[in-house]
């Protein structure tokens, strides 16, 4: 009985960020009639992959980005490996960075995400210009950026809440 429940907390998890990310992206999925609006698409995937990878990193890795990205792509109709890419990229900073700064502070989580998604951005405008073989629009490019910034808080208080209520903190701390 005791690994059953051991089993179903650990399987629970490591599965609770990667379907919040995704169902907070459908909710972001609804038909829009203006072009303008479908940069907001990426962006639950943006601060998910940030907020999992620094928060609980014991709760997300790489292979997770690498299923978000393909979930992505498919769903985005982008050329395959783009946002798997850019979501590698993402992980790999947000696992990096977050444990250089000691930040007690949202505002400084908030301006640290911001440093993190423009150089993410930035990368992807490479790959993608480069896939391309030619420039993308730069203004499609910093609107992607700026919805994404500007959304960080209200998504990180659903994946805060998500985190509190569905993976409890002591069962982080069990297996010291």
């Amino acid at each position: 009985m005791a690994e059953t429940k051991n089993f179903c907390t650990t399987l629970a998890t490591y599965t609770i960020p990667p379907v919040s990310i995704i169902l907070i992206d459908l909710l972001f999925y609804i038909p829009r009639s203006s072009e303008i609006w479908n940069f907001i698409r990426l962006v639950p995937f943006y601060t998910g992959i940030y907020f999992w990878s620094s928060q609980r990193s014991d709760a997300f890795n790489g292979i997770t980005a690498f299923l978000l990205g393909l979930f992505a792509d498919v769903m985005s109709n982008t050329p395959l490996g783009i946002n798997i890419m850019t979501f590698l990229f993402l992980y790999f900073l947000s696992c990096r960075l977050p444990s250089y700064f000691n930040i007690k502070k949202f505002s400084y989580s908030w301006l640290l995400f911001a440093f993190t998604i423009l150089i993410t951005i930035s990368f992807k405008f490479l790959i993608t210009s480069i896939f391309n073989r030619m420039w993308i629009p730069l203004n499609a490019t910093t609107l992607e950026l700026m919805l994404t910034i500007t959304l960080y808080p209200l998504l990180a208080s659903c994946y805060i809440w998500i985190e509190r209520r569905y993976i409890h903190l002591e069962d982080r701390y069990e297996k010291i």
